[in-house]
């Protein structure tokens, strides 16, 4: 859980632009704290899409019955399914590879693009990589001041247009995506054996062929 909350980033914004702070977050407080409170949400959003630790996992479905993938309801720990794919790879009758996207239905399930259809196969084991969207506060606060900086320079371009600032915030927002990146390389631990890529890369132990890469039987 992060430490900052959204009204201090909405104030580093507010004020990244030489405006007053406020005191809270609701619809009485201005105009300025509205779009300020969007873009930090837009950014968040840009952001937890590239894929990060704490919102990037593999998770594995097995169906008892013919029927849909269900990514599950959004909740107290995030708002809803970004973007999911299959991790592991699947043929349909035709041999051809399966490819997979989240619909946006309530709760949001698994889509077969490849045979235009919602229902899965039972007795077979999915792993889907589920992107999902955070909330602000659950969120890492190295995380935070990155989403923050990108936010708070495109805000200061929108309302003041201050040229020599925006420098300035150019070079805050380089440097806390550097200690994001950094962040982020070190929780996830990756390797060869454990990243959704490789599973579609893995020879004979999955699926019994002399050879099996990037789809290829």
């Amino acid at each position: 859980m992060g430490y900052l909350s959204k009204l201090d980033a909405v104030n580093m914004m507010m004020l990244s632009a030489g405006e007053s702070l406020v005191a809270d977050l609701e619809e009485a407080s201005g105009i300025d704290t509205g779009i300020a409170e969007f873009l930090l949400d837009q950014y968040s959003m840009e952001h937890q899409l590239r894929g990060i630790a704490e919102n990037k996992f593999v998770k594995k479905f097995t169906l008892d019955a013919d029927g849909k993938i269900l990514l599950g309801y959004p909740n107290n720990d995030y708002l809803g399914v970004l973007e999911a794919s299959l991790a592991s790879a699947h043929f349909n009758d035709e041999r051809i590879l399966i490819r997979a996207r989240v619909t946006e239905t309530n709760p949001p399930c698994l889509y077969n693009m490849t045979d235009e259809t919602s229902i899965w196969k039972s007795d077979t084991d999915y792993y889907v990589t589920i992107t999902a969207l955070l909330k602000w506060e659950h969120l890492d606060t190295v995380t935070q001041r990155a989403i923050l900086s990108s936010a708070m320079r495109r805000y200061q371009i929108i309302t003041q247009g201050d040229k020599m600032l925006d420098q300035v915030l150019a070079q805050e927002e380089m440097l806390t995506r550097i200690k994001s990146r950094a962040d982020n390389i070190t929780d996830r631990k990756q390797n060869i054996l454990n990243n959704a890529e490789a599973m579609q890369r893995y020879p004979r132990s999955y699926y019994n062929t002399r050879r099996f890469w990037n789809g290829g039987y």
